[in-house]
């Protein structure tokens, strides 16, 4: 088994965040185990964690850790890398730590489970980031858009959500990661539409949803707007060998050669809102 060093970011932003990702990826058969040695890692991000925890869970991968760095307790503490289904563990995860979110999984059958760890998830966001008028459908908005997305496209049973709130910062980062079939390949069998990564992106954007019954699709569009627009914060969508990065001073699309993630990552950044929040103008 291929082992693969994985180094810290150099930067907190979400782009300093994919580009330790891409080269942890970068020039890999996806879909192979690897090991992933994490021992150089000073700090733990949702957006490097989580796709290293799914590709963990559903390629049976393995990593190594340095024992002796209190910092890779962190690792044990969120869930890492099996997470939490299960409703009870949960919430006696979020009840012994206020400032992140343990590893959730989340799995295709929309069960009475499901629901309520969406929910549960949901509102624990909403609490951290303050009670402020309107924070609440904020919160709730995006998370319950893109995780349904998960499942509208990637023809995966199950899907992984994690969220870190930085109280020094003020700000949460959330990431929500599925190993499926990916948007340019949903494109293809569900609208026979062959389009490269960057514009299978670009579609979604547009509202072109990748469901053969369904003309439009705003909940990524719409989110993005409400995460970067409404709310101020930072968005990544990747998928395949590309990805959007948007923050406050500009919106890019970034090709990532000799990288290929097979599915879909999407995070982002929400800041602790000061004041009420309405999202309407921001919904289509």
């Amino acid at each position: 088994m291929q082992k693969i060093i994985v180094k810290s970011p150099r930067g907190n932003s979400l782009a300093s965040q994919l580009v330790s990702l891409y080269n942890s990826f970068k020039d890999l058969s996806f879909n192979e185990p690897r090991n992933f040695d994490l021992s150089n890692i000073d700090w733990f991000f949702p957006l490097l964690v989580l796709p290293l925890c799914a590709h963990i869970n559903c390629f049976k991968s393995q990593f190594s850790k340095n024992e002796n760095n209190p910092n890779h307790s962190y690792l044990d503490t969120v869930s890492f890398p099996l997470g939490v289904d299960s409703v009870s563990v949960f919430q006696q995860q979020v009840q012994a730590h206020k400032t992140f979110i343990p590893i959730s999984v989340l799995k295709r059958e929309k069960g009475p489970d499901r629901e309520r760890l969406e929910s549960i998830f949901s509102m624990i966001v909403y609490k951290t980031l303050g009670s402020v008028p309107g924070a609440q459908n904020a919160v709730h908005y995006p998370i319950t858009e893109l995780v349904t997305n998960i499942f509208d496209h990637s023809k995966q049973d199950r899907g992984f959500i994690f969220a870190q709130f930085y109280p020094k910062k003020n700000y949460l980062d959330i990431c929500i990661v599925d190993c499926g079939r990916g948007l340019s390949k949903a494109y293809e069998e569900e609208k026979s539409l062959k389009l490269s990564d960057a514009d299978s992106i670009v579609e979604v954007l547009k509202g072109h949803s990748t469901k053969p019954s369904v003309e439009r699709g705003y909940g990524v569009r719409t989110s993005k707007r409400v995460v970067c627009e409404c709310l101020g914060g930072e968005f990544v969508l990747l998928s395949g060998a590309a990805a959007l990065v948007v923050n406050e001073r500009q919106e890019r699309m970034v090709e990532l050669p000799g990288f290929f993630w097979q599915g879909v990552i999407v995070a982002y950044r929400i800041p602790k809102p000061a004041g009420p929040i309405d999202i309407s103008p921001y919904l289509e």
